[in-house]
């Protein structure tokens, strides 16, 4: 019995594929599964606070709140008490963990290249218009189905 492919499967499948291959990369460098977004996630927005990485992540603050615990305590995180709200905490990367997102980061980037290789630059700027509008219209659009 033959499916038929579905554009949203094969996007699903495409993503599946990337994010297991920067758990890999990031597997391969030792940077622990639970680290690897928060890493990566305070590499391009330092400061941020554990709600905003548990919202990126799509999981719980209290998944992102021990994984901090842990890094903290490994010398990956400095915390600071947040100057607009007290009772919250901006983190930071530390020397350490700066070193390793930057070089998580530049490793993704030769990924990211050589997928941009295979299709070459127009055809990625389409598929990137492409999929920009197709999310636009499923969080405007689709969110009464």
């Amino acid at each position: 019995m033959e499916t038929t492919k579905s554009l949203m499967r094969s996007v699903g499948k495409a993503r599946r594929s990337w994010q297991q291959h920067v758990r890999e990369v990031a597997r391969r460098m030792g940077v622990p599964e639970s680290y690897r977004t928060v890493i990566l996630y305070l590499y391009h927005h330092p400061g941020a606070g554990q709600r905003h990485i548990a919202e990126f992540a799509g999981v719980t603050t209290s998944a992102v709140n021990q994984a901090v615990k842990s890094m903290e305590e490994e010398g990956y995180l400095q915390k600071q008490t947040d100057p607009a709200d007290r009772r919250g905490s901006c983190l930071y990367l530390t020397e350490k963990s700066e070193l390793i997102a930057r070089e998580l980061h530049r490793q993704l980037e030769i990924s990211d290249s050589g997928i941009t290789a295979l299709i070459g630059a127009e055809k990625e700027a389409e598929m990137i218009a492409l999929l920009d509008k197709i999310a636009d219209y499923i969080r405007k659009d689709l969110t009464e189905c």
